[in-house]
């Protein structure tokens, strides 16, 4: 087999190829927002387009950042953050009792939470939207809280029973011998050595909240309730498409998800490997 010292010259070539052009589609759409986001407003829709911003400007961040969109971002963190919560409170519990107990109606239980993972959004809008209407939490934090939970648990609830199926139960069983109880043996000794699967976990639901859209427009209807991705759609009126403000809206809302990533990357991809080939 041909080693990498030995690799002919051309095979090299090509990969650094292959890999610009890949770097190039994934990296070309952002550095473009990137660009159009520091253009001044004769600058967005120019003919032939420039793609270096000269000269700079800040006043789509300053326009949108003076407007609602500080407020677009503080509530789709708490919807985002209360949305892990509850997904990790109910996916542990309900992933542990998958992977450790036997009991009369778990294959039917498992199959309808995996029922749960083909529902899209589109067919729990309505449901959703009496179901609010009924208990008068809509344009609340916990419908959408509630909705981005209940969408993203069935998966998180099959990824953690995998994922504790893969850590020895011998180690829960000296944890009860010296006089812990189950709940002490779940909290102490697995949660730890499942810390990469609940940060994988964690990191999916919160960027699933974070860019839901069709649930928090159908769900909301104040100024005050509205999310990043609705807050960004509002930028397309019928009088045209603001280009400028919508691609500065664009680039800060994926900074928190892109630092979230850059910081938890080792944990997810260690969590994801785990999780994905045990227990299914």
């Amino acid at each position: 087999m041909t080693t990498r010292e030995h690799m002919p010259s051309w095979v090299t070539t090509l990969r650094w190829v292959g890999l610009i052009l890949v770097g190039g589609i994934v990296l070309g759409p952002f550095l473009w927002a990137l660009s159009t986001s520091l253009k001044v407003k004769d600058d967005v829709l120019r003919m032939p387009p420039k793609f270096l911003p000269w000269p700079l400007t800040v006043e789509n961040y300053q326009g949108i950042l003076t407007a609602g969109f500080p407020r677009y971002l503080l509530n789709s963190t708490i919807v985002a953050v209360c949305s892990v919560v509850v997904v990790v409170l109910v996916s542990v519990h309900a992933g542990y009792a998958a992977a450790r107990y036997e009991f009369r109606g778990k294959s039917a239980m498992l199959f309808l939470i995996l029922t749960g993972m083909a529902m899209g959004e589109l067919s729990t809008v309505l449901p959703l939207y009496f179901f609010g209407t009924q208990l008068r939490i809509l344009d609340t934090y916990g419908i959408l809280i509630l909705a981005n939970s209940a969408f993203i648990a069935p998966l998180a609830i099959w990824f953690l029973q995998g994922y504790f199926r893969s850590i020895p139960p011998q180690m829960e069983e000296a944890a009860l011998i010296d006089g812990a109880t189950r709940a002490g043996a779940l909290y102490r000794i697995v949660l730890p050595s499942a810390l990469p699967g609940l940060i994988t976990v964690s990191l999916v639901s919160f960027v699933h909240s974070w860019n839901e859209f069709i649930l928090a427009l159908v769900l909301t209807s104040s100024g005050t309730m509205r999310t990043v991705p609705v807050g960004i759609h509002l930028y397309l009126t019928d009088y045209g498409v603001d280009w400028g403000s919508i691609t500065a809206a664009g680039i800060l809302s994926i900074l928190p998800v892109t630092l979230l990533f850059l910081l938890l990357q080792r944990h997810f991809l260690r969590g994801l490997t785990a999780g994905a080939t045990t227990g299914f």
